[in-house]
């Protein structure tokens, strides 16, 4: 009877050990699957869920705004491409509109272009006298000229840079073989008058241009005034 009861007890022992092991496995097995997800979840490089490669490649970028700034990303080069096509036609058309532009409006006069000549190379009553300059359009087409020429008074000993008078320039066209002209003021000396010099050409420069044609001066004497804050010889600008 006494081992009859030894080997029922030994049983239940069994039994109760076999059951708790099961459910120690159990819960093993579940704790693992969780630190599994863990793992995949906060290193988001885990191999992604068939289909799923867009995301993972996204989530490398950062959690979540990693997600979104793929699809940015995406948005994005869209968007590149849109641009680079919009903003080549924009260039394209800019390039055409520009060179439209270009080709409608007309050129400047180029130095090489102009002819220089003496319309009055001197005239006036009084102290003060006048010279014409005339400047010829040889180009072969329309040009523009706008704002006012460089004067030099020039002998074999001074040279005078003209100052500007304070008029407003105009824009003038040329036609083909047409002139326009500017005009140079000067002072010739009266008696007593001790600082004049005699040009012997003058040095005339188109507006705009850095090219230089001489003339020669047919104007005499000029009261010399290049330290005078306003001078009695200055030059108007071009269409004057």
């Amino acid at each position: 009877m006494s081992k009859l009861r030894n080997r029922r007890t030994n049983i239940r022992k069994t039994a109760v050990a076999v059951t708790g092991a099961a459910a120690l496995l159990a819960l093993l097995t579940a704790c693992n699957g969780t630190a599994s997800g863990s793992v995949s979840a906060a290193g988001g490089t885990a191999a992604p869920a068939a289909g799923d490669s867009t995301t993972a490649n996204g989530s490398t970028g950062g959690s979540g705004s990693g997600s979104s700034t793929g699809s940015s990303g995406s948005t994005s080069g869209s968007s590149t491409s849109g641009g680079s096509s919009t903003s080549g036609g924009s260039s394209s058309g800019g390039s055409a509109s520009g060179g439209s532009s270009a080709s409608g409006s007309v050129p400047v006069c180029q130095a090489s272009q102009l002819g220089y000549s003496w319309a009055d190379s001197g005239s006036g009553t009084g102290q003060q006298k006048h010279a014409v300059v005339a400047f010829t359009n040889k180009s072969g087409h329309s040009c523009t000229m706008y704002g006012f020429p460089g004067v030099d008074l020039v002998n074999s000993g001074q040279k005078w840079s003209l100052p500007r008078t304070n008029a407003t320039p105009k824009r003038v066209t040329l036609a083909n073989g047409a002139s326009t002209n500017f005009a140079i003021t000067f002072l010739v000396p009266a008696q007593g008058d001790s600082t004049d010099f005699t040009p012997t050409t003058v040095v005339v420069t188109a507006p705009n241009q850095r090219t230089s044609f001489d003339l020669p001066w047919h104007g005499g004497a000029v009261v010399l005034q290049d330290g005078a804050t306003h001078p009695g010889s200055f030059i108007g600008p071009v269409g004057s």
